[in-house]
């Protein structure tokens, strides 16, 4: 493994996108096209009394309404599909449809629908229903509750407890691109253009749903503006509903969600309140761990983010318990969003910690190294690596945090307090299964194609290097096919898991290509290699050489000659049920912030970040996913919130001037570390960093604002009024 600056290639596609010339997929043209506008419910709880199109309908060029009086019924269980019922289950459902032959009077038209409701009781947060909170199945992926060694008792003999209550608010998916679909059926068969994170499960869902072959379905997306998880399971209902409207009209239909309907319509890292109780030996030594979660879920399916995660396994804690409950409140329904459950989460164990060396008088850094855990202790498994020390130790020298003063409150520049904080980060590895087939054709050409997705992360640059590197050709002669269900099927793009996933079948395809061509080039009597040992060739640059003689021969003429209709081989990938290892990449992120004193006004001036993530097959675009990552935690721990008016149940910000993220101008210094690892345990050595940037991020935000200013902020996002100076 090497981060040398060769494997540091830009994304290959980045001229197409900065011309225009990628299409993403509401730009593209279907003859024919409908388009479609939605009617949103504006009660958090009730049921429909009537619905009136009359209005919309005497429009010229309205083709048609659709409600839940005349909609297809289609069944998915565990998803609100729209247009089933009369019942209303949050404000900003949709409660019809309108198709009509421009954008403009589609939504004119929708305007023009007239509904009449009876409202209902309704939850508006966590806080109106803890009374009736309930364990769900699952945390995410992981069990919903935990238990190690008796926590209880060792609180009770603890020689310092810290017990801290932490709030975290509701956060938006706001990708550049929105979320659009464009289906159009030619008999039983469907083609769908849509912004997907996952074509095969939104293939074999649509065919579900619609009682169609998945071989006659047909989903594609080339080009994704980003996602975060907004383009996965909760873009589905939506995504259903533009099929449905094309199935009904005989026609292509275009629905395109607008920013307001973003808020609504797919999904949302859910609220959470945490209690989280530290115990310690004075020396620094955890003795006990209890972290407790409350969240919201929708009233109509189950969702909780695996919150207590890091509390579990991060630190060597003989006594350790974590639980999480939800509360049903009258909202969207959450789902994942970047760092799900280990960004909330991280944020109330770092900063617990924080408080926890402030009570010790201990270094924050120092505490965190006294309590490195050298085995994952809740899986009772050995690492499969971790760099988490080195990380730490590694960023705390480029951050110059030998020069931290213990005492709160004493560094300044000029009028504005300085701070300094840090945390630590975790993110788990996943995998699944994938396939990949390459093909070498009579130019030397390499093509790879996976049925994968690229969100903008470089999954298009990515796979044409594994490609290259494996088969011993330059990246310029690869060319990539992904992003339809054509092609061998490839992984989800999330959980951080795609390159690990698509990799090990990359490489495998490029070994048995490999194979195929060496055997070719010993075996056929024109070649120069004709006769040589199998095992003494290599191939480099597209040249094919024999390391015991200086015998040679191009990529190309041998293909070209001996196989002028190609070579292509496929390999599939499944991860193994069982493993030995517990595998996670870690980190070590230290922030710097500068408060005025008498505004308030609160900057991350500078921030300096180690990670151990395995194999980093390109620096350049590690880094900006790293990069990205730490801007996601800065708006979760300065900016994103949804309001809502608990009285009505209504977001109240439901647009990006009132809704804040961070830009430009919020941006500090970045200094990203990867420290260089490699992992023998894992398939390529590949763990996933799209996570991992965000998590620890807030925690190590709200420790330096204490330690700048005093004030321990326990409660996301960081405002204003919580660091005015008082004194």
């Amino acid at each position: 493994m090497s981060l040398a600056q060769k494997d540091a290639v830009p994304r290959l596609e980045a001229a197409l996108k900065v011309t225009g010339a990628a299409r993403y997929a509401a730009e593209r043209h279907v003859p024919g096209l409908l388009h479609a506008a939605l009617t949103l419910a504006p009660i958090a709880s009730g049921e429909i009394l009537q619905i009136d199109a009359s209005k919309a309908l005497a429009l010229g060029g309205v083709v048609s309404v659709l409600t839940h009086e005349n909609a297809l019924r289609i069944v998915r269980p565990g998803v609100l599909l729209p247009l089933q019922n009369k019942r209303i289950h949050f404000a900003g459902q949709v409660v019809a449809l309108t198709l009509a032959e421009t954008p403009a009077l589609a939504r004119r038209a929708a305007w023009l629908v007239s509904v009449s409701y009876a409202p209902l009781p309704s939850i508006a947060s966590v806080a109106q229903g803890l009374g009736e909170a309930f364990a769900p199945a699952t945390a995410g992926r992981v069990a919903t509750d935990s238990r190690r060694g008796d926590p209880e008792g060792a609180l009770a003999g603890a020689e310092l407890r810290i017990a801290r209550s932490y709030r975290t608010a509701v956060n938006n998916h706001h990708p550049l691109e929105p979320p659009a679909v464009i289906a159009a059926f030619e008999g039983e068969r469907l083609t769908v253009h849509t912004t997907t994170q996952a074509v095969f499960a939104h293939r074999q869902a649509l065919a579900d749903c619609f009682g169609l072959d998945p071989e006659k379905v047909r989903v594609i997306s080339h080009f994704l503006g980003g996602g975060f998880g907004a383009k996965g399971t909760a873009w589905f209902p939506c995504l259903a509903l533009g099929v449905m409207a094309a199935r009904l009209a005989g026609r292509p239909a275009k629905l395109e969600l607008s920013r307001a309907e973003m808020f609504t319509l797919i999904g949302r890292r859910q609220e959470t309140a945490q209690e989280l109780v530290l115990g310690a030996r004075r020396d620094g030594h955890l003795t006990a761990i209890r972290h407790d979660t409350i969240a919201q879920t929708s009233t109509f399916a189950d969702y909780a983010d695996p919150v207590g995660t890091p509390a579990r396994m991060l630190y060597a804690c003989a006594n350790v318990a974590t639980t999480h409950r939800l509360v049903r409140v009258n909202a969207p329904q959450p789902n994942p969003m970047r760092a799900p459950g280990e960004g909330p989460g991280s944020f109330a164990l770092e900063s617990a910690l924080d408080e926890l060396a402030h009570a010790l008088d201990m270094d924050p850094l120092e505490l965190r190294l006294h309590n490195y855990a050298d085995h994952d202790q809740h899986a009772g498994l050995p690492w499969s690596s971790n760099g988490l020390r080195e990380c730490c130790l590694v960023a705390a020298e480029r951050f110059g945090w030998h020069q931290r003063p213990r005492l709160i409150g004493t560094m300044r520049n000029g009028h504005q307090r300085l701070g300094w904080g840090m945390a630590c980060a975790a993110y788990p590895v996943y995998r699944m299964a994938s396939a990949t087939e390459l093909r070498v054709d009579a130019e030397g050409h390499l093509r790879l194609r996976c049925g994968t997705q690229d969100m903008g992360t470089g999954t298009y640059t990515v796979l044409a290097q594994l490609a290259a590197a494996a088969v011993g050709v330059e990246v310029a002669n690869v060319s990539v096919e992904l992003g339809v269900t054509e092609l061998p099927e490839g992984p989800y793009s999330g959980g951080s898991q795609a390159t690990a996933s698509f990799a090990p079948a990359v490489e495998g395809a490029a070994r048995l290509l490999r194979s195929r061509v060496i055997e070719l080039a010993v075996t056929d009597r024109d070649s120069a290699l004709h006769g040589a040992k199998a095992s003494h060739l290599v191939i480099a640059d597209g040249v094919i050489r024999d390391r015991g003689s200086n015998r040679s021969e191009s990529l190309a003429a041998l293909v070209a000659r001996a196989a002028p209709a190609g070579l292509e081989a496929l390999a599939q990938t499944t991860p193994s049920a069982t493993t030995q290892h517990s595998a996670y990449a870690f980190g070590a992120v230290f922030a710097e912030i500068a408060v005025d004193a008498e505004l308030g006004a609160m900057r991350v001036t500078r921030m300096t970040a180690a990670y151990a993530a395995g194999r980093i097959l390109n620096p350049l675009l590690g880094r900006s996913q790293i990069v990205g990552g730490l801007i996601g935690g800065i708006g979760m721990a300065l900016h994103e919130a949804v309001l809502t008016d608990e009285a009505q149940g209504r977001i109240l910000n439901h647009n990006l001037s009132d809704y804040l993220i961070p830009v430009h101008a919020d941006m500090p210094r970045f200094d990203v570390t990867f420290i260089e690892e490699k992992d023998p345990h894992l398939a390529s050595g590949i763990k996933g960093i799209g996570m991992l940037g965000t998590v620890g991020t807030a925690g190590a935000i709200a420790n330096a604002l204490f330690h700048a200013t005093g004030r321990r902020v326990r409660e996301l996002p960081i405002r204003i009024e919580h660091c005015l100076d008082t004194q």
